[in-house]
């Protein structure tokens, strides 16, 4: 059995649960002890599981609140109970940490139970919360879908980030290591020029040569003037990332 088709299963238990509990006279009258037995089981369950795998601790507190709310709720008048907000907020809850096909069927399952409690007793303030309760599925399954969406697009921002902070190091290591031996061919360079120059021709030294140690210098010049820019970029450009 997959996870998905286990947790429905699991939530589906915990409506029906809490709607037979709540629906037996006898049982009914200890609604306030089992919410209060939930509640210390719901704190205690994340206390001592700060180990154990984060999902299976998501979907057993989401029960444990899904039967709170549901308690509460059939308890309280049912579908004219003034806790039926808290239905919108189950589905969306369900929708965001699950799969929104949960928050789906958790709705089907719940308009089916409030449907067959009061299908002779139906009145306008009924049926609007009714409508209002299968209305409130469809938008809370988008916004799961756009809100998951949403923090997929960030994990690739997020690699793409990484991608660049390692791709700035290795440059930076590579100009930091490459800099000063531009440096010291450009010294070396300068200094062969200069000398040629001041002793002119006593050196006998080919024109073509010196024009060429000429030529080097500049290359040199220049590359090393690229290399601080390309440094300063790459900086700048890591900064503004930052921000």
């Amino acid at each position: 059995m997959s996870r998905v088709t286990m947790h429905t299963v699991f939530l589906s238990l915990s409506i029906l649960f809490s709607w037979l509990w709540s629906s037996q006279p006898g049982l009914n009258l200890y609604n306030l002890q089992l919410t209060g037995v939930l509640t210390l089981v719901y704190f205690a369950s994340k206390f001592f599981s700060r180990s154990s795998d984060q999902k299976t601790f998501n979907f057993t507190s989401t029960l444990i609140l899904t039967t709170i709310c549901l308690l509460l709720i059939f308890s309280t008048g049912g579908i004219s109970s003034p806790l039926f907000f808290l239905l919108n907020l189950l589905f969306f809850a369900l929708a965001l940490l699950f799969e929104p096909i949960q928050a789906v069927i958790a709705s089907s399952l719940i308009v089916s139970i409030f449907l067959l409690q009061n299908y002779s007793q139906l009145d306008t303030f009924k049926i609007i919360n009714l409508i209002s309760l299968i209305l409130m599925t469809p938008v809370a399954v988008i916004f799961s879908r756009n809100y998951l969406e949403i923090l997929q697009t960030k994990g690739r921002i997020k690699i793409l980030e990484e991608a660049l902070e390692e791709t700035e190091v290795d440059s930076l290591l590579w100009i930091s290591k490459t800099k000063p031996s531009i440096a010291s061919v450009l010294n070396s360079t300068t200094d062969l020029v200069m000398y040629f120059n001041s002793k002119g021709r006593n050196l006998l030294l080919p024109t073509p040569i010196l024009d060429k140690l000429k030529a080097i210098q500049q290359d040199m010049i220049a590359l090393y003037t690229s290399t601080s820019s390309l440094e300063k970029t790459i900086e700048a450009e890591a900064d503004k990332v930052k921000l």
